[in-house]
C-alpha cells in the first residue's frame, strides 16, 4: 500500500473536531468579524483554556495577560490564533488513537521539540508567520499515528531505529514510504495550506534549496529534535548539515539557543496539549 491509502484509511477516525472546522470557515470568510471567531470558540471550554495558556506563555512573550479571547485574536491576530486552535484540534484528534504499541511520550516529545524549535528558527530567520513554522513542527510526525492505528505491528517496529538507522530509513525499509510522506498524505485530506504540507512532505530531502526556507527550517529542526531526544544515539553534528546553516545563515550559538528554548518551554506545552501524559515527569 502507498502512503496515501494509508492516510484515506484513516480519514475518518482522524477527523479534526466541529469547532476547528467552524473556526477555519470563519477565518477563511472576508466577511467574518473577530468578534463571531471568538463566539465560536468560546462555545469549546477546552478550546478556550488552552488557547489562553498558550497566548499567555512564553512562546509569545507578550508583555502583559491575556484574558479574553477577543483580546487574543486582537494582539495575536487571526493566523496565530488559527494556528493555535489547529494545533489543540490535532491534539485532540489523535487522542482517540490507541497508542499502547508506541512510546506515546516519545512521540510527543519528538512533535513539540520540533514545532519549538522550528518556530525558534524561523523568528532568528526572520521568516513569518512564524507560527506557520510551529505547527508544521508540530505535525512533521503525524504519519505515525496514521500507520499506528492501521497496522500497530508496523509502527512499533518503526520505533526501532538505532545510531546507523535513521528513523526515516526505517520507515522507509518497513513502509515503503516515511512517516513525512504519509502525514503530508493526511494533511491534504485536511485541507490544510501547501505553506504547511509541503515543508512535512519535504522534511527528509537532501535537495537544498535557498527558495525553500521553509523545508530547510523544518529539516532542520526535526534533526535538532531528534538529537536532543536521544543524545546516547545522535549528535547535532551527525546530523546536521552545515550547509543548511549556511544556507539559513544560522550559527552553532542559534542552535543552542534553539535547544535551549525548546527544552524550557516543551514540558509546558506538553501539559497543555497532552495532559494525559505530562504527569510523568
Amino acid at each position: 500500500m502507498q502512503a496515501l491509502q494509508y492516510a484515506q484509511s484513516v480519514a475518518d477516525l482522524f477527523a479534526l473536531p466541529e469547532g476547528y472546522l467552524r473556526v477555519k470557515q470563519l477565518m477563511d470568510s472576508d466577511t467574518a468579524s473577530l468578534d463571531e471567531v471568538a463566539d465560536v470558540i468560546l462555545l469549546d471550554p477546552v478550546l478556550t483554556s488552552k488557547l489562553l495558556k498558550l497566548a499567555n506563555s512564553a512562546i509569545y512573550s507578550l508583555p502583559y495577560q491575556v484574558e479574553s479571547i477577543s483580546k487574543a485574536l486582537l494582539v495575536l491576530g487571526k493566523t496565530q490564533v488559527y494556528n493555535l486552535v489547529l494545533s489543540i484540534g490535532i491534539a485532540s484528534a489523535c487522542s482517540k488513537v490507541d497508542t499502547s504499541a508506541i512510546d506515546l511520550e516519545r512521540f510527543w516529545e519528538q512533535s513539540i521539540n520540533a514545532a519549538l524549535i522550528a518556530k525558534f528558527l524561523a523568528e532568528q530567520c526572520q521568516l513569518k508567520p512564524t507560527d506557520r513554522y510551529y505547527v508544521a513542527g508540530l505535525l512533521h510526525n503525524i504519519g505515525e499515528m496514521v500507520v499506528l492505528n492501521f497496522d500497530a505491528r508496523q509502527a512499533n517496529q518503526c520505533q526501532n531505529y538505532n545510531s546507523d538507522v535513521k528513523p526515516w530509513q526505517l520507515q522507509q525499509s518497513e513502509l515503503g514510504f516515511t512517516y513525512a510522506q504519509c502525514g503530508a498524505e493526511l494533511l491534504h485530506l485536511w485541507h490544510l495550506p501547501d505553506s504547511i504540507v509541503e515543508p512535512v512532505a519535504l522534511q527528509h530531502s537532501t535537495k537544498f534549496d535557498i527558495k525553500n526556507k521553509a523545508q530547510l527550517v523544518l529539516h532542520l529542526a526535526v534533526r535538532l529534535a531528534l538529537a536532543n531526544q536521544h543524545p546516547d544515539l545522535y549528535s547535532t553534528r551527525q546530523l546536521v548539515d552545515p550547509f543548511v546553516l549556511e544556507l539559513l545563515n544560522l550559527t552553532q550559538q542559534d542552535i543552542i539557543r534553539a535547544i535551549d528554548f525548546c527544552n524550557t518551554e516543551g514540558l509546558f506545552v506538553l501539559s497543555v496539549l497532552n495532559p494525559r501524559i505530562s504527569t510523568i515527569y
